[in-house]
């Protein structure tokens, strides 16, 4: 990963510094500038297709102002632009160096991809009105010195085209933003439940059945109609292999490696439309228009036509894709089948396997070995841990960085993409004013907060960690401008954080380099994201007891921040945000941002529930689910309720897990009543405990008096609202207070996710 540098410019100094993101290792400016018409000729060394493309892209990129001549030599006197391989620039083959003065441009680099992303770079710094073939006003470009190199091998971005399909063209495109962020890796999810998107020739009727399904566009994706009799197909599409070639060769100038992904043991009911027999129950199934959960269809463990059936598509799939991976899925592989199935069940037995998910592992090895004849090195979500994973399998960890952190201790690769902030199919705002989204929350910001080491692992360990990835998962994403919009400016933060020295990152700094980015956005005609307007109000855990300290923020750095703190609503004249303060009551905040003197979005408000337990510690017996945090170590302690909304950043859930949680109210204090709270909201799984308990501990932790109580279930079809747990004349002396809540564990029959696991959703506990 190479040695960190420090920046010589004051990061918040965006007047001297060109606004390049990501971010360079090192970069030195001056006043001093030079007109673009000053250079006459590009000259590569040495001249190879590579090198060739990139002095193709300048010299269309610079046509509106000069045509520039790609030749091997120079007049004297004239101004030149030098594309030089030389091995000595870095020791990183994608480091690159560049350089601007008044006579020449001079990008340097170990590599071919190392001269492109130099490329990208000097693309940044000419005036963006050049992308769409406009002489721009000012020509002139500030005198550089960079020297800069890429903090992780592997920068991806990930794009689900089964849920929702994307043209070629649009891929293209999807390969160009990667390419403008110095991204290297595009993984293509080309196979799931909802359709296959891939020509095989071997088995033409994956493209003839299954990658189409019946049309429910028009409809909610999980509230989708039945399939009707002798209703016909029509929503789908697939690439042909000319197409995949075109998209790969595309995507190979840019120097970024196509990841395929086809999808297996599970998550292959499209296969079934096609090849029923290749299933443990052998049924002809529709490909489904909408949420498919439980997942229970799976490939046949104990069938060996099975194995047949994966490696003549795989076989095709190497041919289709040089890159040195390919994802083979593995993730939420229902196990269902394989234990009623007798051909699996057999498997088991003669692999002297101890149960289905050491078959999964069997399966996964199988694949691998496979892979690895033909030179290839497996892929998979982090489910392939399951029952033991396969001796050379990178693994993707999402589920959290708990499977990334085991796989990379046991010495395997590791890409991290945990769902808490690199997936771009969440919301990035408010989800009141926002396109609808699959859930969550995501923000520009905490993307930008990402580290993709878990501080769990030491040097030796971390150097598994080949980098992460942004994913783009399409349930609710239908058209093109939506997923642009979805990952925009999402990627541009990620892209930073795995290419940036971790030492020189600074969000304010960046947003400031965002907003110039977003202009050649505008210009390339990319639909991003706005981003939040909303004021974030966030206890700050370095106070409690008698008085709470307050922090308010945003996503805009810079921008006013006016608030009140009398129920009043801020105007232009309200008091200003500086810093911090506290609270010693219960209190309502209300905060605008204010653009040149108008306000910006909706205001904010909260209530600060002042108790016995704000601010205090708290002990998770069963941890929450990293997707749905909260505000974090603080979120049931710091004094705010949540809405309706599960996915306002207020929520902690557990999926299919008891609540069991332990406050310490620091010193023996008299409680007289509790509260906590509980969200229903149950066309989104979430469900009320069937039972909440609090009992009592003064110094041992050994608990007593519990006392329970029972919410009653809303009418199925009640709309989202939050519940209160409350306990009152409880008169215990304690220095220990533990909550538990019950999971129902599943949701019920008759719920359109029976059999799933459900969710309990809690916000604050309130003690008085």
């Amino acid at each position: 990963m190479g040695c960190l540098a420090v920046i010589k410019e004051d990061p918040k100094n965006t007047e001297t510094i060109p606004p390049i993101i990501p971010r360079p290792v090192s970069l030195k400016t001056t006043k001093d500038s030079v007109t673009l018409q000053r250079f006459s000729h590009i000259l590569v060394y040495p001249e190879i297709p590579e090198t060739r493309f990139i002095a193709d892209e300048i010299k269309k990129l610079l046509l509106p102002v000069i045509d520039i001549e790609i030749a091997p030599s120079v007049n004297k006197g004239k101004g030149r632009i030098e594309l030089k391989i030389n091995s000595k620039v870095s020791e990183n083959k994608e480091g690159y160096s560049l350089s601007v003065s008044s006579r020449r441009i001079l990008i340097e680099a170990p590599s071919p991809s190392g001269l492109f992303y130099g490329f990208q770079s000097l693309r940044q710094l000419l005036p963006q009105d050049l992308e769409k073939g406009i002489e721009p006003q000012n020509t002139a470009i500030a005198f550089v010195e960079i020297e800069d190199y890429p903090r992780f091998k592997y920068r991806g971005m990930h794009l689900d085209v089964s849920r929702h399909f994307f043209d070629a063209e649009f891929i293209k495109t999807y390969i160009d933003m990667i390419a403008l962020h110095k991204m290297n890796m595009f993984h293509w999810h080309l196979t799931d439940d909802n359709g296959w998107r891939i020509e095989i020739d071997s088995y033409p009727e994956l493209v003839e059945k299954s990658a189409w399904r019946v049309d429910r566009e028009h409809e909610n994706w999980r509230d989708w109609s039945p399939i009707q009799p002798k209703e016909e197909p029509t929503y789908g599409g697939y690439y042909t292999k000319n197409e995949i070639r075109g998209v790969v060769q595309y995507a190979t100038d840019r120097h970024i490696t196509v990841i395929p992904e086809i999808e297996m043991p599970g998550h292959t009911s499209e296969v079934f439309a096609a090849y029923p027999k290749l299933s443990c129950k052998g049924d002809t199934l529709d490909v489904v228009p909408g949420s498919y959960w439980p997942n229970k269809d799976i490939f046949c463990a104990g069938n060996d036509k099975v194995f047949t059936f994966l490696e003549k598509v795989l076989t095709e799939v190497i041919e289709l894709f040089p890159g040195i991976y390919i994802h083979i899925g593995g993730d939420e592989a229902d196990k269902t089948n394989w234990k009623e199935c007798q051909k699996c069940q057999n498997r088991i037995k003669v692999e002297k396997l101890k149960n289905e998910q050491e078959l999964q592992s069997w399966f996964i090895r199988k694949t691998e070995t496979f892979l690895v004849s033909k030179n290839k090195k497996l892929l998979g979500w982090d489910e392939i841990l399951e029952g033991g994973l396969a001796p050379k399998a990178t693994v993707m960890s999402w589920r959290g960085t708990k499977g990334g952190v085991e796989s990379a201790i046991r010495g395997h690769d590791v890409v991290m993409c945990p769902t808490s902030h690199c997936y771009f199919d969440y919301y990035q705002a408010d989800p009141e004013t926002s396109p609808e989204a699959i859930g969550g929350l995501t923000t520009l910001k905490k993307v930008y907060s990402f580290n993709p080491i878990p501080e769990e692992l030491n040097d030796k360990e971390a150097e598994h960690v080949l980098g992460a990835q942004g994913n783009l998962w399409t349930e609710y994403v239908k058209t093109n401008e939506i997923a642009q919009y979805r990952v925009l400016p999402r990627m541009t933060a990620l892209a930073e954080v795995v290419w940036s020295p971790e030492r020189v990152t600074d969000y304010d700094d960046f947003y400031n380099r965002l907003v110039h980015l977003q202009d050649r956005f505008d210009v390339l005609n990319w639909i991003y994201a706005p981003g939040s307007f909303i004021v974030s109000m966030q206890a700050d855990d370095k106070k409690g007891g008698d008085e709470f300290r307050i922090v308010l923020s945003s996503e805009k750095p810079g921008t006013p921040i006016k608030f009140t703190l009398d129920g009043s609503t801020p105007t232009v004249t309200s008091s200003q945000y500086t810093r911090s303060f506290t609270i010693n009551k219960t209190t309502q905040v209300r905060a605008a941002l204010f653009i040149k003197g108008n306000q910006a979005g909706k205001v904010s408000e909260k209530t600060f529930y002042f108790h016995k337990a704000i601010g205090k510690p708290v002990e998770y017996l069963i941890p929450h689910k990293q997707k749905y945090p909260g505000k974090g170590t603080l979120s049931l302690v710091d004094g705010l309720k949540g809405t309706s909304h599960y996915n306002d950043g207020c929520w902690q859930g557990w999926e299919g897990d008891d609540i069991d949680v332990i406050l310490d109210l620091g010193e023996r204090t008299l409680i007289s009543k509790i509260s906590a709270g509980f969200l229903e909201s149950v066309d989104s799984w979430i469900f009320l405990p069937t039972n909440i308990a609090v009992s009592f501990s003064m110094e041992d932790k050994e608990f007593k008096n519990e006392k329970t109580t029972q919410l009653t279930d809303a009418p199925p079809d009640s709309p989202p609202e939050r519940r209160t747990a409350d306990f009152s004349g409880i008169n215990e002396l304690c220095k220990y207070i533990r909550i538990r809540a019950k999971n129902r564990k599943v949701c019920p029959e008759g719920h359109p996710g029976s059999g799933g696991k459900a969710w309990i959703f809690s916000d604050e506990i309130i003690i008085e």
